[in-house]
């Protein structure tokens, strides 16, 4: 998998998002390309969604120079600026946001057959874009994250060690 692809692909899968976010709120858009082609189509969607997954995981798996570099010098106080997005990314920790937020998502996938409830689906949609740079701020971010420092407990070092006693 490139690098290239793998440093990218959040924003590339962004993209894509964007694009079913318009093919959800204007559908009529989709009656204009014949069926084989718009079912071919979203079959290249699928996969390249899977792709740019796939890339953005092996891409976290090792150290990019690109996002070292893109690490400002005053990173702890940029990184004060995401507290927001740092809890985010910490909230799927435990499984009821976890599960209440993918139920939410299907839910919002089945009402996208109603005119209304369209608008519902592409806020989900929009959701998971908004996932995608709370993910990808995280990473980069993460020495500085309140919530991952040591570990995620906020643990105090002794000031001064206890004695160790000899057994004489």
């Amino acid at each position: 998998m490139s690098r290239t692809a793998g440093h990218y692909a959040p924003w590339y899968l962004a993209a894509l998002l964007s694009g079913l976010i318009v093919l959800t709120v204007v559908p009529e858009w989709a009656d204009l390309v014949p069926w084989p082609v718009l079912a071919g189509a979203l079959l290249a969607v699928l996969v390249a969604a899977v792709y740019l997954a796939l890339c953005v995981f092996a891409h976290n798996r090792r150290l990019c120079e690109r996002c070292i570099g893109s690490v400002p010098l005053d990173a702890s106080r940029v990184a004060s600026r995401y507290g927001l997005r740092f809890r985010v990314a910490h909230l799927f920790e435990r499984k009821a946001p976890a599960i209440a937020y993918l139920t939410a998502l299907l839910g919002s996938a089945v009402l996208s057959v109603h005119p209304v409830g369209r608008y519902a689906w592409a806020a989900a949609q929009a959701s998971l874009i908004y996932l995608l740079f709370v993910y990808v701020t995280h990473q980069r971010m993460q020495p500085w994250c309140p919530q991952c420092r040591q570990g995620g407990s906020h643990q105090v070092t002794p000031a001064r060690p206890n004695p160790v006693s000899s057994g004489l």
